[in-house]
Formats: C-alpha cells, sequence, structure tokens
C-alpha cells in the first residue's frame, strides 16, 4: 500500500530515532504503560540523559509494515441477552439479530426500544453517550443495580461472549460496530467530527500526536515540575565575591571544577581567614603591630639560642669530635712506632721517643735556642758545646745522637701527633666549659604555652637531651667507644620559626590595617574566603543543584520533539490525499441517495494534534448553523449521509445500529433511507430500531423485494415490564397469509378445549379471534384484491402495481362481504340488543370461517394467474 511505504519513508527523513520506535511499535502493536515508559527513556536518552537500562531505538523498516493493510474480521452480534436493570425491560429476553442482511426492531413509544438502544449505544462506544443507562426509575434504586447485558458474538467465524456493564470499559470486541441516533446526528451537524474511520497506517501517524506524544509530554512535564533548581538555599552565599557571583549565574553550564576548586579551603586558607579575622577586629593595630614584632623577636632569639646549644652536641659536632678523636688515636700509634724506630741499634732511657721525652726535647730546643745558644743551630754539638739539660761537654757521639733526635723530632709523624693532641685537647676543653642549659624565664615559659601548649615540654625535652649528648660526648672521647649516642627528641625551633613568621606576618597586616586602602584590599580578601568557607559545606548541595539544573534544561529541551504540529501538518497531508478527497466524494454519492443534494454542504477539514476532523458547513453569505436553515428532515439526511460516507471511505466493514434513522423525515427521504439502508444490508449487518410503523412497512417491503436476509422483532408491555419481544412483524404489519396462519393456529387450540357453553372470559377470546379475522379480511382487500397499489401506513400509492388488479368477481366480493358481516355481527365493535343476547360461533366454526378466507384468497389467485396466462397468449 502506497500510504504504507510513505509513512516509513516520512519517519525514517523526518523523526527522531525514539519516534521511529514509537511508529514501529504503533504498526506492530498497541502502546503499553511499559512501551511508554521505553519511548521516554529513549526520548531523554537522546539529548544526553544517559538510560541505566541502555535502551536504545529499534526504527521502523519495510519488514514491520503489514504485508496487506486491511481491517481486521469485523465483529458480528448473534444476539444480546441477560439484560438486567435497565429501565423496565422484561428478564430473561434475548433479542437475537440476523448474522447477515437487515435485523429490525419495531416498538412504539414506551415498548422498551429505547433501553435496548442505549445499551448498545454504551457496549459499541457510539460517538455520543450523553443518554445514560438507567434502572427502573419508578423503583428505588437498591444497592448493586448495575445495568448490564451479555453479547453472543462472532469474529472471524469464531463464536463467543463478550459482556457490558455500565461500571466497567465497553468490551473491546464491540468497539468495531457503529450507531447512530438523534445524538450522534446531531454531533454530525453542530460538531468538528473525527474521522470516525482511517486507511491502516493514518491512525498510526494520529496516535503517535494524540497518543503517545501526549502521554510523553505529561511525564515530561510532571519530572520538569518535580526537578527542583531554587536558588533559595543558596542565598546565604550571594554577594560580590567570586561565590556569590558564581551563586549569581548558577546554571546548567557551570563548570562543576570551578565549584570544587572555589569549595576547597587548605590549612593555609583557614589560618589566613582567621588571622585576616583578628587583624580586622583590632582597636589599635599600630600597636597590635608593635606587640606582634616584640613577640617575634622574642621567639626568634629563642630559637637562636637554642641554635647555638644545639650546635655543641649536634650529630655533625659528634661526628667532627669522633673523627678528631680517631686521627689523634691514629697519629699517636704512628708516632710510638716511630719511636720504637728510634730506639732501635743502641741503648736508650725507656720511653725515649715518646710524648714525654718529646716534651723534654722541646724544652731543651726552646733553652737552647733562647738562652744558651742563642746564634746556634739546634743541636748545637761543635767547638766544646755542653749538654743544656747535665751541661756536660759533648762528645762526638752526643752530637751524633742529637743530630738523629732532632731529625726524629723534626719528622711529620711526631709533629702530626703533637698537633692531634693539641686539637683534640682544645675541643675537650670548649666542650667541657661550654654552657648549654638554656635555662628558660617563667615569663618566656608562660608566653611560649600561650603560644603552643606542647612547646615548653618539647623545649625542656631537647634542652635535657642536648646536656645528655655533652656529658655522653666528653665519656665517649675518653673511652674512645661512639656507640649508643642518645637521640634527639622533637625539635621546638620549626614550631618557634614559623611563630616568629606569623608574628611578623600580623604584624605587617596589622601595618596595613591601619590605611584605608590596604584595609579594603584585606576586608575584600577576608570575604573571599568566608565566601569559600560557607560554599563547603554546601558544595554537594551546588553540585546535585547544577546537576539538577543540567537534567532540567536537557527535560526542556526534549520539549521540542513533542511538538504535534509537525506530526499534525503531515497527517493532515496524509489524510488529505488518503481521506478527505474520497470523503467528498462519499458525501456526495450520499447526500444524492439520500434526496438532500440541493443543501450539499460543504465539507472543511483540520488537523488537531494528529487527528484528522472534518466540520459540515453551508455556503452562506451570513454564517450560520447548519440547524438553523434546514429542515429537521434535511439535517437528519445529511447526518444519515455523513454517518454512511464515513464508514464508505474507511473501509469498515463491521455493523452498524440505527436507532430512528428516519425520525422527523417525510415520506420521501424515509423512502431514500430504506432504499440505502437495505442497499447497505447487502454488505455488512445492519441493526435498525424503529418506532415509526411506515418506515417499518417501507424496510419490509424492500427486504422482500430484493431477497435481502432479515429478521424482524417487535417489542410490547407485558404486565409490569416493558420489551417483550416477538419475532416477526407486529400485527398490524403481517400479510393476509400470515394471519391467516396464526389464527388457524389459534383456532385448533380453541378447538381441542371448547365447551358446549363457553363462559365470559372464553366469548371475549372467541370475539378477539373474530376480529382478527375481520382485520384479516381488511388486509386481505389491500394486499391481494388491490394487489398493494393502496397501503394504509403508506403515504404514497404503489400505481405499477395497478395493472394486475384483476381476477376478483361478484362470487368473490359476496364471500368476502359476507365473511366480513359474519365477524362484525360478533365483534364488540357495535353494541348488539340486550335482548338478543346471541352466543358467541363455536371453534368449528371459525373454522370454517378461516377456511372460507383462504378458499376466497386462493380463488383470486388462481383467476389472476389465469388471467396472466391469457394476456402472454397461453391457455385460460
Amino acid at each position: 500500500m502506497v500510504l504504507l511505504h510513505d509513512i516509513l519513508a516520512w519517519s525514517q527523513a523526518s523523526l527522531k530515532p525514539w519516534q521511529q520506535d514509537a511508529v514501529r511499535r504503533l504498526f506492530q502493536h498497541s502502546i503499553t504503560a511499559d512501551a511508554i515508559e521505553d519511548l521516554y527513556a529513549m526520548l531523554k536518552d537522546g539529548v544526553g540523559l544517559l538510560d541505566p537500562q541502555g535502551r536504545k531505538p529499534q526504527p521502523l523498516v519495510a519488514e514491520h509494515l503489514p504485508v496487506v493493510a486491511a481491517n481486521g474480521d469485523a465483529t458480528i452480534l448473534i444476539s444480546m441477552g441477560d439484560v438486567r436493570n435497565v429501565n423496565r425491560l422484561a428478564p430473561q429476553q434475548v433479542l437475537q439479530f440476523s448474522p447477515k442482511g437487515m435485523t429490525v426492531i419495531y416498538g412504539t413509544n414506551g415498548a422498551g426500544k429505547s433501553g435496548y438502544a442505549r445499551v448498545l449505544k454504551r457496549a459499541c462506544r457510539a460517538r455520543d453517550v450523553t443518554e445514560d443507562v438507567r434502572a427502573n426509575a419508578f423503583e428505588k434504586p437498591a444497592p448493586g443495580l448495575v445495568p448490564q447485558a451479555e453479547f453472543k458474538i462472532q469474529v472471524g467465524g469464531n463464536a463467543g461472549t463478550v459482556s457490558w456493564s455500565k461500571n466497567k470499559p465497553a468490551p473491546a470486541e464491540l468497539a468495531t460496530i457503529a450507531v447512530f441516533d438523534t445524538h450522534c446526528a446531531r454531533a454530525y451537524l453542530d460538531h468538528n467530527q473525527d474521522i470516525a474511520y482511517l486507511p491502516s497506517g493514518l491512525d498510526v501517524v494520529e496516535n503517535l500526536a494524540q497518543v503517545v506524544m501526549p502521554k510523553l509530554l505529561e511525564k515530561l512535564s510532571a519530572e520538569i515540575q518535580a526537578t527542583d533548581t531554587s536558588k533559595d538555599a543558596l542565598a546565604h552565599m550571594a554577594g560580590n565575591t567570586k561565590v556569590g557571583k558564581l551563586v549569581n549565574i548558577l546554571s546548567e553550564n557551570t563548570p562543576p571544577e570551578e565549584i570544587e576548586s572555589l569549595a576547597m579551603m587548605g590549612k593555609e586558607d583557614v589560618a589566613r581567614m582567621e588571622t585576616l579575622g583578628k587583624t580586622l577586629a583590632e582597636a589599635d593595630p599600630e600597636a597590635k603591630a608593635t606587640q606582634c614584632r616584640l613577640a617575634a623577636g622574642r621567639m626568634a632569639g629563642l630559637k637562636k639560642r637554642i641554635d647555638v646549644v644545639a650546635a655543641w652536641v649536634k650529630d655533625e659536632a659528634v661526628e667532627k669530635l669522633r673523627k678528631l678523636d680517631d686521627e689523634t688515636l691514629a697519629a699517636i700509634a704512628a708516632e710510638a712506632k716511630a719511636a720504637g724506630e728510634l730506639r732501635a741499634g743502641e741503648e736508650l732511657l725507656p720511653g725515649t721517643g715518646d710524648a714525654a721525652w718529646k716534651v723534654l726535647y722541646e724544652a731543651a730546643r726552646e733553652f737552647s735556642i733562647a738562652e744558651a745558644y742563642p746564634e746556634m743551630e739546634f743541636p748545637h754539638a761543635h767547638d766544646g758545646a755542653k749538654c743544656v739539660l747535665c751541661q756536660q761537654e759533648l762528645e762526638n757521639n752526643a752530637g751524633v745522637r742529637l743530630a738523629r733526635f732532632e731529625k726524629h723530632v723534626q719528622e711529620s709523624v711526631a709533629k702530626v701527633a703533637q698537633e692531634k693532641r693539641e686539637q683534640l685537647d682544645a675541643a675537650v676543653a670548649k666542650i667541657t666549659g661550654a654552657a648549654l642549659a638554656l635555662e628558660l624565664d617563667d615569663a618566656l615559659k608562660q608566653e611560649v604555652s600561650g603560644l603552643d601548649p606542647e612547646l615548653p615540654g618539647m623545649i625542656e625535652s631537647f634542652d635535657k637531651a642536648v646536656l645528655e649528648r655533652q656529658t655522653w660526648l666528653l665519656g665517649a672521647q675518653k673511652s674512645h667507644s661512639w656507640e649508643d649516642i642518645p637521640t634527639f627528641p622533637a625539635d621546638p625551633r620549626p614550631k618557634l620559626e614559623v611563630i616568629a613568621a606569623n608574628f611578623t606576618a600580623q604584624a605587617e597586616e596589622f601595618d596595613k590595617a591601619t590605611d584605608d586602602k590596604q584595609k579594603a584590599l584585606l576586608k575584600a580578601e577576608l570575604g573571599e574566603l568566608s565566601a569559600r568557607a560557607a560554599l563547603g559545606p554546601c558544595k554537594q548541595t551546588v553540585l546535585d543543584l547544577v546537576n539538577r539544573m543540567r537534567v532540567k534544561a536537557l527535560l526542556t529541551k526534549c520539549k521540542d520533539e513533542l511538538k504535534t504540529k509537525p506530526v499534525s501538518d503531515k497527517a493532515k497531508a496524509f489524510a488529505s490525499s488518503a481521506v478527505t478527497a474520497p470523503l467528498r466524494a462519499a458525501l456526495k454519492e450520499e447526500f444524492e441517495a439520500l434526496g438532500v443534494s440541493h443543501a450539499m454542504p460543504r465539507l472543511d477539514e483540520s488537523v488537531e494534534r494528529g487527528k484528522m476532523k472534518h466540520k459540515l458547513q453551508l455556503d452562506l453569505a451570513v454564517p450560520a448553523q447548519i440547524r438553523d436553515i434546514l429542515s429537521e428532515g434535511e439535517q437528519r439526511a445529511i447526518a444519515v449521509g455523513a454517518f454512511l460516507a464515513e464508514l464508505v471511505t474507511g473501509g469498515h466493514s463491521g455493523g452498524i445500529v440505527f436507532d430512528d434513522p428516519v425520525s422527523s423525515l417525510d415520506h420521501i427521504r424515509r423512502q431514500h433511507v430504506a432504499r440505502r439502508l437495505v442497499k447497505e444490508a447487502a454488505k455488512r449487518q445492519v441493526i435498525i430500531f424503529t418506532h415509526d410503523t411506515t418506515f417499518l412497512g417501507e424496510l419490509n417491503d424492500l427486504l422482500e423485494q430484493h431477497g435481502t436476509e432479515h429478521a424482524i422483532h417487535h417489542l410490547f408491555w407485558e404486565g409490569a415490564h416493558s420489551g417483550k419481544i416477538n419475532a416477526g412483524l407486529p400485527w398490524h404489519h403481517q400479510t393476509f397469509k400470515d394471519r391467516i396462519d396464526k389464527l388457524e393456529q389459534a383456532q385448533k387450540k380453541l378447538e381441542k378445549s371448547w365447551p358446549p357453553y363457553p363462559d365470559e372470559e372464553q366469548s371475549a377470546a372467541m370475539r378477539t379471534q373474530y376480529s382478527m379475522l375481520r382485520a384479516t379480511i381488511e388486509r386481505l382487500i389491500q394486499d391481494l384484491v388491490f394487489n398493494g397499489v393502496v397501503v394504509r401506513y403508506r403515504d404514497w400509492i404503489k400505481v405499477g402495481n395497478l395493472g394486475e388488479v384483476v381476477g376478483f368477481d361478484d362470487a368473490d366480493c359476496k364471500e368476502i362481504e359476507r365473511l366480513h358481516k359474519a365477524c362484525c355481527d360478533v365483534t364488540e365493535a357495535h353494541d348488539p340488543a340486550s335482548g338478543k343476547n346471541a352466543p358467541v360461533p363455536n371453534a368449528q366454526q371459525l373454522g370454517a370461517e378461516i377456511a372460507a378466507l383462504a378458499a376466497v384468497a386462493q380463488s383470486i389467485k388462481s383467476k389472476r394467474e389465469a388471467k396472466k396466462k391469457a394476456a402472454k397468449g397461453g391457455a385460460p
């Protein structure tokens, strides 16, 4: 079908992926609540709101299209029964419908026709359901009396049963049955009407705009409404700070990292905020600056004192002394080795060459150079020189020995040993004499404690460790054992340095606070820090708000995809080609068939949310409603035509129900409607409720003429209930043959039990039979004698039947007159003389009269057939 492929091409070229998925679902099955959830998730996913379930659209493709675009099997009504709590309808009645052709239900006013018709209207979802279905209005309503009925149906050759209840949705199976009545007729004329039946596929476009998109918009609007993006909770952070400006322009585009950065407050930031607060709160910042500098000096001085004492025993000093001690010991050992070598070869006094000896030797050198032989080099052993110690003259061997001694003393080993001893002795002397105890005064201790309660203890522990190291250092040097050096506790100097620096910085801040410009800058800085500090606890709230703003912005973006106008415009284009032109043609044809082509209204169409609508309008100089211009009969004929035209253009094959379709019609248009409905009954099931006896006659004649399958029922009162159902035409519409059959049946029942002396009730029954016999005689005259040329309840003369009014002679006339008079004598239409008191005929006599009437009828028919044959040249 071209329309289906046009819709496919349109969906692929113009629709969003989720919309393509929606169209696919509409083609394949109805849109369920789960489908709406899926489509909503895909709608949001398309703008960036990712679906946690990962649902992805499945677009419409050719494989999803039906092979043949056709309506499903139409539902056929078989019967309507078990009607309860509806007006005063009689219980246990079953209204049978002809599965094919036409079913006519006739009833006079109040016979129960409206009760059955209103139930059908509700159950079959008529266009207008303003008429309520009520229980018996003449009885006090009892709780739980809900109008209901049961329908036997046939769908696709399969029988089934569906139930209708006023308080429940109408059965879906009956939705294919169309209903027309006075209220529906009014709707066609007064309102914009939906195209009731659309070609397959066009309803998909309609439902996308009318069903799917509104449901999604409803969900979207609810979610947007529920997404709180108010900034009221952040009002306390508003201002001329970076945080305040951020809050003022907070939107879905605000970078989360900017919020994170502003909300991050380090220890330095917190300390700075506290410092600024104290600085700006100070009444005399100049005096406070002086105090801070003095405090900084005291802390710096204390740190310097600790630096001094710690320098004596720090690891580097320990290592230096250990190294000096090791070097001295090594030098002494080298010196001792050299002394041993000095004593080798001759016998010298013990200790010669050792340290003590060197002292003696150096003293002798000093004495010789300074006093004894000032002009001579040492040792002086020439020209009668004497020993500076024993002052005896030196012999030759003595001079040689002294020279050897001098060489030994002047060698580097001995010098180095001496130097190292001197250095070590000096170092030990300094360490021993160093005053390393800090001995803080009480005021300083109290000040330090106020600044940091832990600091006095740290200083005391550090001072104790310095003294312990001093003692250990001296002992280690003596024992030459450098193991198990006491460790230092926590060093207080870094804290003192920070405190001193803070006091210095505070002094500088207080200096700034004395200058108005600088003070303003400090206030601005404090404001920034305070705003950031306020943002910290609210950071997640702000981030969540930005995320909600983002979500709301994306949800709002979804609205663009839920605008129905583009879909409506396309639906109108599809409908104009697929519906409107055929509908116009169908309306023209229907109006001509119904005799209202002279008042042919134009068809104005529009599309509302994807739904094709039309309204019938007259071309008038002054705008007016159809109801104000045309007669009621013309209006009713136009409404019937519009109803039928919709069915024709929509390819609707379901049954149709009419409730009094010819109300207010004149006899000509009534004929038109009857012919049109009988014609329609050849294609579909047609059910008609009517109280118009003339219309009933018209339908009956046409159904018989066309050989259309049909069923006719008439409704009547019995006891306290209306709606009793009798199959067939009511008595006054039955043919004379049907009447003779019923008279014969009644006569046989009477004959079985007729007494010699009937009572009053039996006599009345006999009089009724004679009254019916008389009516049958009159119907025989109408239908047979005059061949239906003139029919009561019919407001025209059937001139075409006049040619067959033959075969009636004087004998037949006299026999009819006799029978008619016999009936008049028995019926109560006349008041007989009381004295006469004639008994009614018995059952056998009634049977004879009925047989005589049947014989007259047969005589007329036989003579008529003979005349026809004679006229055609056959034997008489």
